[in-house]
């Protein structure tokens, strides 16, 4: 079967140039700050993308040149919110691919959103599905947050906690979450859905809460928690004050949690 005509908002195209990334899904990104003319984590970033091109089999040869590329730009923009997309490139149909292929790179560079208060977020209704091979990578497949995102707005809250059909806990919309009970503070596995962000890898490896224990859990056990906070790379932490309408006393975030705050 041969594609012979191709369309684009009614006008003609190259019956060969539909980026895979469009047409499936097919690619990952991930996003970090720059900060006085610097690329925060940027090796954590490209390992990161590094890992998905190696579990997706994407054959992306400028990832050698990238940091150079990514440092020069950090320098000409000075601050701002950089997000690297990859996908495996173009095909004209068929969810087959060549392994040979080179994938395609866009780079996209906006401001530095505003600073977030203390967040109001709720339990979704939505749960993510479970696939283990694709856990914790950033892929392109955003079908879910972009309902998610629908439902936080019909709710009229800042985020939303996501669950898996079983009642696990995982993440939020936008972040990662962490939340203590007495001394002890903890994080979801992620062994069944979810992204591992590089801002929730630098908080554990770097011992930013001394006591954290990887450790799943309900959302009635999340209920019960005496402190909550979200984290991404680009808002780096922010202390949730209420969830499901409880809300928390005002105890700060540890110290090394504060800083990473934009």
């Amino acid at each position: 079967m041969t594609l012979i005509k191709q369309f684009f908002n009614a006008h003609p195209i190259n019956p060969d140039a539909l980026d895979r990334g469009l047409q499936f899904g097919d690619g990952h990104f991930t996003t970090f700050r720059i900060l006085n003319a610097f690329p925060e984590h940027l090796d954590a970033h490209i390992a990161r993308l590094a890992h998905a091109n190696d579990v997706l089999r994407i054959h992306y040869p400028a990832l050698t040149t990238l940091k150079a590329r990514l440092t020069a730009l950090a320098v000409e923009v000075g601050e701002g919110v950089c997000k690297v997309i990859i996908t495996r490139g173009n095909s004209a149909q068929g969810y087959g691919f060549d392994s040979r292929a080179e994938a395609n790179e866009y780079i996209q560079v906006s401001s530095l959103p505003t600073p977030q208060k203390p967040l109001d977020i709720e339990l979704a209704d939505f749960v993510l599905a479970q696939q283990p091979m694709l856990v914790g990578l950033k892929t392109l497949n955003r079908l879910e947050q972009v309902l998610l995102s629908a439902e936080k707005s019909e709710k009229g809250v800042d985020d939303l906690i996501v669950c898996t059909s079983d009642g696990t806990v995982i993440e939020a919309i936008q972040g990662n979450v962490f939340w203590r009970m007495g001394d002890q503070w903890f994080t979801p596995s992620l062994t069944t859905a979810g992204v591992s962000g590089v801002m929730r890898q630098y908080i554990i490896e770097s011992n930013a809460l001394a006591n954290l224990r990887i450790n799943d859990c309900t959302a009635t056990e999340l209920g019960s928690a005496e402190q909550i906070f979200i984290c991404n790379s680009v808002r780096g932490a922010v202390p949730v004050h209420s969830f499901n309408g409880k809300v928390f006393e005002k105890n700060p975030l540890p110290k090394k949690i504060q800083r990473l705050a934009l």
